[in-house]
């Protein structure tokens, strides 16, 4: 590492600036922790010394000398922004804490979440849709982290709490005066790896059809038709039941239905009202801007991180027993929702 004036920057360096022994100014900056103290002020002034220095540890040398990568792979898809949003929150905890990220970049039909073929220290596990795409990390005792998925026995994961926000939208509509409320989720402009929908698909769906009986409200026909065209959806089920509003799986099938219902002479909100979900950047432009369950993506991935990092911590035999975190998602009401038409 080469400070700021040109000279070569070693960790003697950091410790000869901060009057500290190699040892301790090692421990400080790779955030030792057990069996390790050190008073506040000592630690400030080694920090204080490794940023004036520039001094950034090296890689390499600290993989060979603790045996150890400090490489985190990230193993599965980010289909859209909720998980790209979560995945640059877990990148950013990872290399504050000095580790580096890598992928291999798999295909959505690729089967499993297979780890690089180099070594690595941990991994992220995007939108894992079923146990058996954990066989190979579970395999090699591999300490991860899942976002918005499934996890095992050797791993964690965040997940959203679908219902909860379902439960958000559905009072929401039911308080602007709705009854007639429909669910839409059509998988003709969804990408499902391996033929196999999200987890949310369903939770959404459930929580839809319990909200609605919570209320004593029919669930208005077209909830579980999720193979025909949008105009058809619009045209059987809005129109033709008389829908008032729909709750919509996610912001860009919303915006597809906005599409299809102008083409039957349908305003959104006077005439149709819509909630989506996620809250990602389709929603605040849309037109109008939609009324959105907005899921906590930048803490999902920043917690998920902190749970790899921690059993990447554990001590050589320590059991870490697996944590499900669950994050409630807020309703965030813009211009797509209304009091219903009249007559």
């Amino acid at each position: 590492m080469v400070s700021r004036t040109g000279s070569r920057v070693t960790l003697a360096t950091v410790a000869k600036l901060a009057g500290v022994a190699e040892s301790t100014a090692s421990r400080v900056l790779n955030g030792y922790t057990r069996n390790f103290r050190v008073r506040p002020e000592v630690r400030q002034r080694v920090l204080d010394a490794a940023r004036d220095l520039n001094y950034k540890p090296n890689p390499m040398v600290r993989s060979i000398s603790a045996k150890k990568t400090n490489l985190i792979a990230v193993v599965g898809w980010a289909s859209d922004g909720v998980n790209r949003t979560a995945i640059s929150a877990a990148v950013a905890v990872c290399k504050h804490a000095g580790k580096h990220v890598c992928t291999t970049f798999l295909q959505p039909d690729n089967s499993g979440h297979e780890l690089p073929s180099w070594r690595v220290d941990g991994a992220l596990a995007l939108q894992v849709r079923q146990e058996q795409d954990l066989e190979e990390l579970e395999s090699n005792g591999m300490p991860y982290a899942s976002i918005n998925g499934l996890s095992g026995p050797n791993g964690d994961s965040v997940t959203f709490h679908e219902a909860n926000g379902m439960e958000q939208a559905i009072a929401h509509l039911a308080e602007l005066g709705h009854t007639k409320i429909g669910y839409l989720y059509l998988e003709q402009s969804r990408v499902n790896p391996r033929g196999l929908p999200h987890g949310s698909v369903s939770a959404r769906r459930d929580g839809y059809l319990e909200s609605m009986d919570r209320r004593g409200f029919v669930p208005m026909p077209g909830w579980d038709r999720f193979e025909v065209p949008f105009d058809t959806y619009i045209r059987e089920f809005v129109v033709g039941e008389g829908a008032t509003a729909l709750v919509v799986y996610d912001d860009v099938m919303a915006l597809y239905a906005i599409q299809a219902a102008a083409r039957f002479g349908i305003r959104v909100p006077e005439d149709l009202s819509i909630v989506a979900f996620n809250d990602e950047l389709p929603a605040r432009m849309a037109t109008p801007p939609l009324t959105t369950v907005a899921l906590p993506a930048e803490t999902a991935g920043a917690k998920a991180a902190e749970l790899l990092l921690e059993r990447l911590r554990a001590e050589e035999g320590e059991h870490l027993p697996t944590r499900n975190v669950v994050l409630d998602p807020k309703l965030v009401v813009r211009q797509s929702t209304g009091a219903p038409r009249s007559g």
